[in-house]
């Protein structure tokens, strides 16, 4: 879904009103809606002769997305039934309504712009104060009822006021709501229930969220764009891995690897052999076991013959506390891109080949890892790498259908349906090339779709699958 972000974050109101956290909460906000892909518009200390610019760019693009997303950090105030968030040149408090209006957003002129276009996606996010001072003050704000495919979404309840520092160098809001943005794939209102037990608890009750909404379709921060975390204790660069870059010997070496010619990966894994394991960090390590699987896929023989031996080659970076950084950057590479994003196509060549350490328990933590790692999908037809066998059951509905030719007559097995746990997986085996393989082969091409060690895969079939072929008819595409 195509989104638009417009944040905002002020700091510098005159002397009585100074805040420390507005702008640091909106610079966080706009760096991760980055990493989530959105295009963002972000702006800092906005004086009064900026606003006419801010709405009608919000006019003028707001039809060009999906989705729109306007996030304020700073003071904000109700006056009259209006709802304002200040520029940094507006009087707190104001003289009047006539003066806070030149000098403040009004939330009603946004919503204005929302209202017509009721089909899309419209979010507002505002870490302000509901009173003057703090974030908070001494004026209420009123209510707000948000226009068709709207959610408002406020730090504090009506006529509380809001921290603007506490939580991790940020307001309690947008630490927390940072805690959570592209860390779960969540509904929008499901995430910002999370938010609003969070910062209860973090403040001991002394501050709610409050939100409206009158969304009609379904919005998610995260689709799977952002591999964002708690459980990936590595930088963005190795997550991300295409933006890797390090001016040292290692990191000429890791070019190598990414320079897809056999010769030259095979003499890059060379070198990093030579270097001693406990002189590179966690995120070299990680980012050393993505790219030597990346190039043992690409038919690199070194690097093949590296997986091929990883249970003594693994040793050598086996960390006392568990971890083997190596280790979890090949799982990792198996699973997610080079944008950290979840492969659609896994990189499996070689899975069967990995897959023979899980049972070691010095490994357990990497196995866990990714494993983590794959709950967070909601991929109900990946295996979970798991020392613990746990059988994976494939009903299949097939039939016996004799054919004649010229030549001869054969019994083939025609599949009309292969299932686990009642997920129909039809139409995405039968686009493998098993016309005439039998069961073995069959489930061969099950391991390499669900990524799964062949050994737990067991076949139910009322039919002996010798000459398998399938029902076209069955498929909704072909």
């Amino acid at each position: 879904m195509k989104t638009l972000a417009i944040v905002i974050g002020n700091n510098n109101y005159h002397e009585s009103a100074v805040l420390n956290n507005a702008v640091n909460d909106a610079t966080a906000i706009s760096e991760t809606f980055k990493r989530l892909g959105f295009d963002v518009n972000f702006l800092t200390d906005i004086a009064a002769a900026n606003i006419p610019h801010i709405l009608h760019y919000l006019e003028t693009n707001i039809k060009n997305y999906d989705a729109t997303i306007f996030y304020f950090a700073g003071h904000g105030f109700e006056l009259d039934g209006e709802n304002y968030l200040t520029s940094i040149t507006c009087q707190i408090p104001p003289a009047n309504k006539f003066s806070a209006g030149m000098d403040s957003i009004k939330v009603s002129e946004i919503l204005s712009i929302y209202s017509n276009y009721p089909n899309k996606v419209n979010l507002m996010i505002i870490d302000a104060c509901r009173r003057t001072f703090q974030r908070g003050g001494g004026l209420g704000s009123s209510s707000i009822q948000s226009p068709r495919g709207t959610l408002i979404a406020f730090s504090t309840s009506p006529n509380d006021g809001a921290s603007d520092g506490g939580y991790k160098g940020h307001s309690y809001y947008t630490g927390v709501l940072l805690d959570y943005l592209g860390r779960e794939r969540l509904s929008v209102e499901e995430l910002f229930k999370k938010v609003r037990k969070s910062v209860y608890s973090l403040t001991n009750g002394s501050q709610t969220t409050w939100e409206h909404t009158s969304l009609i379709r379904d919005y998610y921060f995260n689709t799977g764009q952002l591999v964002f975390s708690l459980e990936i204790p590595y930088n963005e660069s190795v997550v991300m891995d295409q933006k890797f870059s390090e001016d040292s010997d290692f990191g000429k070496i890791i070019d190598k690897f990414k320079s897809y010619n056999f010769t030259t990966q095979n003499h890059g894994l060379e070198e990093v052999l030579k270097i001693p394991p406990e002189t590179l960090d966690k995120n070299q390590k990680f980012v050393l076991g993505r790219n030597i699987l990346q190039a043992a896929n690409g038919g690199a023989w070194e690097c093949i013959n590296f997986i091929k031996e990883l249970k003594n080659n693994l040793v050598a970076y086996q960390e006392r506390n568990g971890d083997n950084h190596l280790l979890n950057g090949i799982l990792f590479e198996v699973y997610f891109d080079s944008n950290g994003n979840y492969r659609k196509d896994k990189k499996n060549r070689l899975l069967q080949e990995i897959f023979k350490v899980r049972k070691k328990e010095e490994l357990k933590n990497s196995f866990d890892f990714i494993k983590n790692l794959l709950i967070e999908q909601q991929d109900n037809k990946i295996y979970l790498p798991d020392s613990k066998d746990v059988i994976y059951d494939i009903d299949i509905v097939a039939t016996d259908k004799i054919t004649k030719t010229e030549w001869r007559t054969e019994t083939r097995q025609m599949i009309s349906k292969i299932s686990l746990n009642n997920i129909d997986i039809t139409e995405a085996i039968s686009r493998y090339n098993l016309y005439g393989e039998n069961e073995e082969a069959l489930i061969d091409y099950l391991s390499d779709y669900l990524c799964i060690p062949k050994e737990l895969i067991k076949i139910n079939c009322l039919i002996k699958l010798e000459k398998i072929y399938f029902d076209r008819k069955a498929q909704t595409t072909w």
